[in-house]
């Protein structure tokens, strides 16, 4: 074996060694974002499922004043405050019979109907997107 190619074997391993664990890294680091991002989606659907139960199961938000309240849900073990605003709009009904003819709405001022707005306090840390969900 001539004299000036002792050790290539050496530095071939050493340079793809190097370039493994550089690939390692590469794959941990993406293993790991993706883990949080999978997390978050999961906190994310949990708080949008939570927030639907409480719209359509309870009164303890749409039935009450008008105005802003806090509401209080578990999402994954943690509490986490929900501002409830409920709002009322007043409607116009307009009906029309079989001819074509329209009845107006009988009530003056039209029909009031109020409806529960949730969103996710911003004061929340434990939520990672801030949640709203209107009619």
């Amino acid at each position: 074996m001539p004299k000036y190619q002792q050790g290539a074997t050496l530095i071939e391993v050493l340079v793809s060694m190097v370039l493994m664990a550089v690939i390692g890294l590469g794959a941990a680091y993406i293993s790991g974002r993706t883990a949080v991002v999978h997390r978050d989606q999961n906190i994310h659907l949990h708080t949008i499922n939570q927030m639907r139960q409480q719209l359509e199961n309870s009164n303890e938000c749409g039935g009450k004043a008008l105005g802003t309240h806090t509401v209080q849900v578990q999402v994954a073990g943690n509490n986490v405050n929900l501002d409830c605003i409920v709002s009322e709009g007043a409607y116009t009904v307009v009906a029309n019979d079989s001819t074509g003819g329209g009845v107006a709405s009988s009530t003056v001022g039209g029909v009031k109907v109020s409806a529960a707005t949730l969103e996710v306090d911003e004061a929340d840390t434990f939520v990672p997107v801030k949640v709203q969900i209107a009619p």
